[in-house]
């Protein structure tokens, strides 16, 4: 039954695309360049200089928060004869930052060109060109004249990505190469040199089959020409862009085209035109999941290299290109006891990555710096998600009947928060992999009873913020009692179970103990400013370092970053620790650190001595990306020779406990004065 459905798939696509052929050779060529923006909302093109060298860069392909491409620089492992990859990471607004060589896997023999990739929207499956080798060792063709390029697919497992299998397709007389996976993750574009085409490289798909892929069909003379097309790229609203120097409306080398239905109707190849085409090559475009933003690469005149890496931003989406294709959302919120529904409920729809941070129109973090247990000069930097009633204005509210109606953009994933005075927030991740409608329940269940008393800490002598006091609140009647602690701002917020009167006891080592008195009940929002005293004989200058928990010698412990086995490339979980040292960095302009990576015992002394050190350089170069001085930064690593547990050479240890050992710490060898708040 599968063997049937499969070759009939495969059937209709070649008759489709067959049928498509024979009408396109009988009429006049349609293409035409693509119709102008409007004037109002202009796209804007801009060389993308974080990411480009001297030499050739191009093939850009997003990538778990970021951005891969491909480079002839030359760098760890490669001397730049052959192509390599480099993957920049994102930050928080979305630009690259700086980039770092990534390899799908170590295991190479031989230097070989490792060049335009694809992947699946887990980012768990990559198809990679390369030439052709056999077990890490470049082959040559019958001639041995040359090495063809082929498409392999690797998976990503732990304890890295799994040895590249060549793809069923490939040949060792012709090339396949610039695979792009279609959304669904069913077919695979790409460029081919393989006989019976019309040129010199045309595009064809290839459909996933239970057994693997299938045969190679050609998309027919309308799309391909007696020239090239390469470097495919199948966007989320089904359109089709390539690149081609064999199209009549050609305005010099490689020109990008686009085509809005290439397996059904690709009767009409429409030209980019400027500002994405020049008369230079123009090639490699890509844009993401809205349609908005993307990247291209060009050997255009005024370049910072041979060839560079453009982006550009296009508010309302670039015209004629088609939109994503979205399902209706409905989204009801009710009572979970009565099932009543609820009106004026705050729904916010938030994106997160496949890492787990979450993006949208606020930022959804704050950080924080906790006291680690046992080591008394140690903070460790955390990540803290924001509460949803500070994320701003919420998407949707729900309306007299408890509902709402929107949008989700097909093969996305979304967090959608729903938010009521007097209720638990609700949370919900969904995957968008259906055609269907969707509809989405919220019960709400009723909060715990939260009376809020809140303020601030802070010294005496010059009304430094002092983080890290704790308040224990006495209920004056019942003796209940609850304890909150001060944020790095020094502020706090309690919520209580019981009105009434409260007795605020306050601590802080290093201060004379304070405590105040709060009344807390339904309406009240009490807000305190306390202040404290340092202990007698502390002079003015070590009232500061006390307030804050930082001093000449503090140790800043970084150990929720992540990073893939063996590489030491950053992510984005890393970089979104690494903007809260830079906004501590900012905060204390005159503070100098050393920046010190660790790895676990696993695996060689001398190699974990190199990832450490690799670790610890890109961590620097991305602080000063975002702006710290480089002469305030030591960057160096200790392998293995430091590990925070008892995980030490030869012990047997959990994943989770080896982990702990992997991290960034940051020694502050100079602190200097905060800025005002």
């Amino acid at each position: 039954m599968f063997h049937r459905i499969i070759v009939s798939f495969t059937l209709l696509l070649l008759c489709s695309l067959t049928a498509v052929a024979q009408n396109s050779s009988k009429s006049k060529s349609k293409d035409r360049f693509r119709e102008k923006d409007d004037r109002k909302y202009p796209v804007r093109v801009e060389n993308a200089k974080e990411l480009n060298s001297k030499g050739t860069d191009y093939a850009p392909m997003f990538y778990d928060g970021g951005i891969m491409f491909v480079t002839d620089r030359p760098g760890k492992g490669s001397t730049g004869k052959f192509h390599s990859v480099y993957y920049s990471p994102f930050d928080v607004i979305g630009l690259p930052s700086t980039p770092d060589l990534f390899e799908f896997n170590v295991n190479k023999k031989s230097e070989f060109h490792e060049g335009p990739m694809t992947f699946s929207r887990d980012f768990k499956k990559a198809y990679i060109t390369r030439n052709n080798n056999k077990d890490g060792v470049i082959k040559a063709d019958k001639s041995g004249k040359r090495s063809v390029l082929k498409i392999y697919e690797t998976k990503f497992g732990f304890p890295d990505w799994t040895p590249p299998v060549e793809l069923e397709f490939d040949s060792d007389e012709y090339s396949c190469k610039h695979p792009s996976l279609s959304p669904d993750g069913t077919k695979l574009f790409f460029s081919s040199d393989m006989p019976g085409g019309y040129g010199g490289y045309d595009l064809y798909v290839v459909g996933k089959t239970t057994y693997g892929w299938g045969e190679p069909i050609n998309l027919g003379p309308t799309i391909n020409t007696e020239k090239n097309e390469v470097f495919p790229f199948m966007s989320l609203s089904g359109a089709l862009f390539f690149s081609s120097d064999g199209h009549a409306n050609n305005l010099g080398g490689l020109d990008i085209y686009f085509v809005n239905k290439p397996l059904t109707d690709p009767s009409e190849i429409v030209n980019m035109d400027t500002p994405f085409n020049s008369a230079g090559n123009d090639h490699s475009f890509i844009i993401d999941k809205d349609g908005k933003r993307g990247f291209f690469a060009s050997d255009r005149i005024g370049g910072y290299g041979k060839e560079d890496i453009f982006r550009f931003e296009a508010d309302k989406g670039l015209e004629g290109t088609g939109k994503p294709e979205v399902n209706p959302v409905a989204i009801s919120v009710v009572d979970a006891k009565s099932g009543n529904p609820i009106q004026g409920a705050a729904i916010r729809i938030l994106q997160p990555s496949d890492d787990g941070f979450v993006s949208g129109k606020q930022d959804f973090y704050t950080f924080d710096l906790l006291p680690v247990q046992d080591q008394p000069n140690a903070l460790s930097l955390q990540l803290v998600r924001k509460g949803a009633e500070t994320l701003g204005e919420p998407e949707l509210r729900s309306n007299t009947k408890g509902q709402a109606q929107t949008e989700f953009t097909r093969y996305r994933s979304y967090l959608v928060l729903v938010s009521v005075d007097g209720y638990r927030t609700s949370e919900r991740l969904i995957s968008v992999d259906t055609e269907t409608n969707m509809q989405l329940s919220f019960k709400m269940e009723e909060a715990p009873i939260c009376l809020r008393s809140s303020g601030i800490i802070s010294t005496v002598e010059f009304g430094t913020r002092i983080a890290n006091a704790m308040i224990k609140f006495v209920h004056k009647e019942s003796g209940y009692t609850e304890t909150v602690r001060t944020n790095l701002n020094g502020e706090f917020d309690a919520c209580l179970s019981m009105d009434g009167d409260y007795v605020a006891y306050v601590q802080r080592e290093g201060f004379l103990n304070e405590n105040f008195k709060v009344k807390v009940g339904q309406g009240l929002l009490p807000y305190e400013e306390i202040k404290m005293r340092a202990i007698p004989g502390t002079n003015a200058e070590e009232t500061m370092p006390l307030a804050n928990g930082l001093f000449v010698g503090s140790v800043l412990v970084m150990d929720k970053i992540f990073y893939e086995y063996n590489k030491a490339t950053l992510n984005q979980g890393a970089v979104r620790h690494l903007d809260g040292l830079v906004e501590l960095m900012k905060k204390y302009p005159e503070m100098e650190i050393d920046l010190v990576a660790h790895t676990d015992t696993r695996g060689d002394k001398r190699l974990n001595q190199e990832l450490t050190d690799e670790r610890a350089k890109n961590a620097k170069t991305y602080l000063v990306y975002k702006g710290v001085e480089a002469n305030r930064i030591n960057a160096f690593g200790k392998g293995e020779t430091q590990p925070r547990n008892h995980c030490t050479e030869g012990v047997e240890c959990t994943d989770e406990e080896h982990q702990q050992n992997n991290r960034l710490e940051i020694l502050i060898r100079k602190l200097g004065k905060p800025l005002r708040p």
